[in-house]
């Protein structure tokens, strides 16, 4: 997940990490450990904070929960490590 990008968007919309929490019915420490890849982020969520802070662009949505910053910062390359479908 890029957080940068995240939390760009957040700042852009005027939401907080808090509201993003509060929406979710997460605590605070629950969104925080999935913005900091220490708990996987799933699908359902990733789509509720798109429908949040209001992503429509498939591009915008894989820029920012599909793929991260390289180590030198140019490039993007795909991560969905920490995104994890839920089963039915």
């Amino acid at each position: 997940m890029n957080v940068r990008l995240l939390k760009s968007k957040m700042a852009l919309v005027g939401v907080t990490q808090r509201n993003i929490a509060e929406l979710l019915n997460k605590t605070d420490a629950s969104i925080s450990a999935k913005f900091s890849g220490k708990s996987p982020l799933y699908i359902d969520e990733a789509e509720k904070i798109c429908e949040i802070l209001k992503i429509t662009s498939p591009h915008e949505m894989g820029a920012i929960f599909l793929q991260t910053p390289s180590q030198n910062g140019d490039n993007f390359v795909a991560d969905a490590t920490n995104i994890k479908e839920v089963s039915a």
